[in-house]
Formats: C-alpha cells, structure tokens, sequence
C-alpha cells in the first residue's frame, strides 16, 4: 500500500510525522465544521502547532544525518520584510494579531522540514511528505466516494458534498490523485493495490470533472502534461492511458451541455457585464500602488486587503484577494513579493523542473491552486502542502552528510 510505514522511521514510530499528519489534516478536517466546532478545532490547532514546534526543536532523538541549515535565511527573510511593513498597516492591531499566529506555522514547517533532513535521506523525504498528504487530502475524497458523487452523472458545482463545498472537494481530489500518481510510480506496489489505485483514480478524475472547479482542471492539466511530456517512470503504454483518460474528460466537459463549463456558458453575457468581482478588487488595489507608491512598498498589512481597499479606493467588500501570491504582495507590499517569488516560488519550479520532473508530478498543481485562491493563512487548506514544499525546495540542495560517513572520517584519520 502506497501508506505503509508511513509514520515509521525503519523500525520505530515518528511520532514527529504523526504530528505533522495532524497538523496537515485539522485543516482538511476544519474546512467541514461550522460555527463552535470550527472554533474548537483552530484553537486546538494552534495549540498542537506550538507542541510540535517545541517538540522539533527539543527532541529531535537521534539523527542520521548531519544538514546544513544555511538556507534558514529565506524563512527569516520572509518573515522579516512583513515584520517591517507592520507599523504601515491599515489595521496595525489586526496585523499584528493575524501575523503572530501565522509566523510560529511557518517556523514550524520550516523545521519539521529540516528535520526530515536530518532523519532520511532527501528522496525519502520527499516521499513521506507525499504520502502524508494522500493520506490527509483523502478524507473529503472519501466522503465524496461514500456519498455517490463519484459515481453519478450530473455536477456539484456550488453544492455541498457532505460536510465540504464542491470547489474543496476538487482540492482534494487534484491533490491526492498527484500525490497518490507519485508513490504508484515511485514505490513498489503490489498488485492489487495497484487495480485498487487505477479505480479510485478514474473516480476521483471525475469527481474533479463534475466539481467544475477550474483551478483544479488547470493544476491537473499541468501536471499531466509534464507526466506525458518528462515523466521516465512510467511505461509509454501507462502514459497513454492516462492521456487518453484525461482527454476522454475533457471531450465531456468541452461537448456535453451538462458540464459544469457549459453551464457556465450560458451565463457567461451577464458575468461579463459584472466581470469576476475578485479581478476587479484585485485592479482597485493595483490602481491603488499606482497612485500611491509608498503603499506598495508597504502593502495594506498582513491580513489587511478588504480594510485597504475601503480606506484608499473607498471599496467595500466581504471577499479577500483569493489568490496566495498577489495576498503576499498586498499584505506586505512589493519587496516582501519579490522575495517569496524569487526564492520561493521560482526556486521551487526551477529545482522542480531540473531534478523532479522526470520522476514526479505534483508540484504544478500545488503551485497553480494557490493562485486561484488565498492559503497563504495557516488555516488555509493547502498552506501546509504549499509552504512544506516551498521549504522543501530551498532547502533540499543544502549539504547532507551521513553521520555514519563522519565517523568513518574519523577513525580513518585517528588510525593515521
């Protein structure tokens, strides 16, 4: 199975995984509850992030690698620039409650990732984090299984599927089948679990197709196109298939006049009468640098986009900016979002495409979805996957040494 040994680190349990795992699902698990359940559960999760945090940086047990953590810099860099810009917010005491509770999630994705660094090899590393999240991204794909989603014909698009709205059930789906393609193709399987993985996949691509949701057609069609175009782990046979499933699906979604794109169709005269109301705060707040240099140098303040927009272009609003990237450059302003996409997201897609892609697909999607909606907040639902891989690749060309070749330098030199 594509979870055994998940949480185990050879012969022993990491309970650091576990926590992680916790971590990661509290927040699929949040986005289904309401009212004093949802509150409950963030404050449980803060709670659990500040155990796990303590509990990297004290008890680490016994490491196997030593690992250069030189690139720690990006983490406080980041987290500087916005510390900086604070005084200039619109709401300062709204800054800076929201930056303090998002700044110890960050630190601690920062470090659980340098503690896999120290624990397993990179390539292990990367693998554990993949399953992880299949395991935590399955539930709401598990719920859309045992409701019949799967396997009906009409589309959820603005429903709810059990406890979650339709676009988060395409999240999910988007996500686990990437993450899930990973392990099939680079962990030995057995049979059966391999005929188990091929039917849920083929029901879970059709979830995602009557979800209607676009940010995940987008991260999938990526990602599919470097698996046909790099991917050296699958056989040419196995990338037909695929492609001939993923254009099987989309044949629907372009002829079929149930699909959830055509559907949309049909009002698409009135949508461009109103235009998407998230472009167009998003051009009120550009329109607002524009004319205003020093607060684009400053940005509105963390977590501040609606209270910028209603004091410099007299624009009120219930809707954030549902876009990770452009939230960072509204929130700390330009230096702040030239940082993150220079060391963060370009690194990221350029070490990706150099090493990774010939053998995995599940960073176009991880980096797309973020542009189409806001998880740049903790309690966002794919922050943890997100910032994990964003640290994972910064960090992942640092010096790692096994502490059993340092000993062996060691007696090497004391016996001359």
């Amino acid at each position: 199975m594509q979870w055994r040994r998940i949480f185990r680190n050879r012969e022993f349990w990491d309970w650091h995984l576990v926590m992680y795992f916790l971590n990661t699902f509290l927040v699929v698990y949040g986005y289904g509850l309401r009212g004093e359940a949802f509150q409950a559960a963030k404050l449980f999760r803060t709670g659990l992030v500040v155990m796990s945090l303590l509990g990297i940086l004290i008890a680490q047990g016994k490491i196997k690698y030593i690992f250069s953590q030189k690139k720690n810099w990006a983490l406080y860099g980041f987290v500087g620039l916005n510390v900086i810009v604070l005084p200039f917010s619109v709401d300062v005491f709204r800054s800076f409650e929201r930056i303090t509770a998002w700044i110890p999630f960050l630190i601690y994705t920062n470090y659980f990732v340098v503690y896999l660094f120290k624990h397993y090899s990179k390539d292990e590393a990367k693998i554990k984090l993949l399953q992880i999240f299949s395991l935590a991204y399955f539930y709401p794909v598990a719920m859309m299984l045992v409701t019949g989603v799967a396997f009906q014909a009409e589309n959820v698009y603005g429903q709810y599927v059990g406890a979650y709205k339709a676009n988060v059930i395409g999240w999910s789906c988007t996500l686990f089948i990437v993450a899930s393609f990973d392990l099939y193709a680079n962990l030995p399987m057995k049979k059966w679990t391999k005929y188990l993985f091929f039917g849920v996949a083929f029901l879970t691509l059709w979830g995602i197709v009557l979800t209607g949701s676009r940010s995940s057609y987008a991260g999938l069609a990526l990602s599919s196109a470097i698996l046909i175009a790099r991917n050296k782990r699958i056989s040419v046979y196995l990338k037909a298939g695929a492609l001939t499933c993923i254009l099987a699906f989309a044949y629907y979604i372009v002829m079929s006049p149930d699909s959830v794109v055509n559907l949309r169709s049909k009002y698409a005269g009135i949508r461009h009468q109103r235009g998407e109301i998230r472009f167009q705060l998003a051009q009120k707040a550009f329109e607002v640098f524009t004319n205003d240099p020093s607060v684009l140098l400053t940005g509105f303040g963390f977590d501040n986009f609606r209270a910028g927009l209603e004091v410099y272009a007299k624009v009120r609003t219930e809707l954030a900016s549902h876009n990770s990237y452009l939230e960072i450059l509204f929130s700390g302003g330009l230096l702040s979002f030239l940082f993150f996409m220079i060391f963060y997201a370009v690194n990221a897609f350029w070490v990706y495409f150099r090493y990774d892609s010939q053998y995995f697909v599940f960073l176009p999607s991880l980096m797309i979805i973020p542009y189409f909606e806001s998880n740049l907040n903790a309690g966002q639902f794919l922050f943890f996957p997100w910032m994990t891989v964003l640290f994972y690749y910064i960090h992942v060309r640092s010096l790692q040494i096994p502490i059993h070749e340092m000993d062996t330098k060691k007696k090497s030199v004391e016996v001359l």
